[in-house]
């Protein structure tokens, strides 16, 4: 038989609050080339905005009743393949902006960045350079 009363985990929305995120930290950025920066789940078709932050969480392990690990990619769009420096340095700056993302405030489920690899060049067929990012965060869920 199963207890209504007894206590459910649930983990947040990681892909909403780290695209929100995101995008609040980038614009709150002074450099050029963190101005404008579309942030979104989905790969853009048609016209590609002038810079781009595309985010994908893959899943991963639970590591108890009330964390769990989860990966997440980040690929970075903007410049040309023949001048890739805006792409380098909006990589370079969200790979430097990982490191804020876990906090206390309400809403925050990420706890910890437990690992992270790049930013490294990826082949693009589209006409701008790609930057991508690996993140391994750990997050914490909510009693319900």
């Amino acid at each position: 038989m199963w207890l209504v009363a007894d206590p459910l985990v649930i983990h947040a929305d990681l892909m909403l609050f780290l695209t929100g995120w995101f995008r609040e930290a980038l614009a709150a950025r002074p450099e050029s080339y963190c101005q404008g920066v579309v942030v979104t789940h989905q790969e853009p078709s048609g016209d590609l905005p002038e810079r781009c932050l595309v985010i994908r969480v893959d899943g991963g392990p639970d590591t108890s009743i009330l964390t769990a690990e989860r990966d997440v990619g980040l690929s970075i769009l903007a410049g040309t393949k023949e001048n890739p420096q805006e792409a380098i340095q909006l990589a370079l700056m969200v790979h430097a902006l990982r490191s804020q993302i876990p906090g206390l405030e309400p809403g925050n489920p990420v706890a910890a960045v437990l690992s992270s690899n790049g930013p490294f060049a990826v082949v693009e067929t589209q006409p701008v350079a790609r930057q991508y990012i690996t993140l391994v965060l750990g997050v914490v869920g909510t009693l319900l």
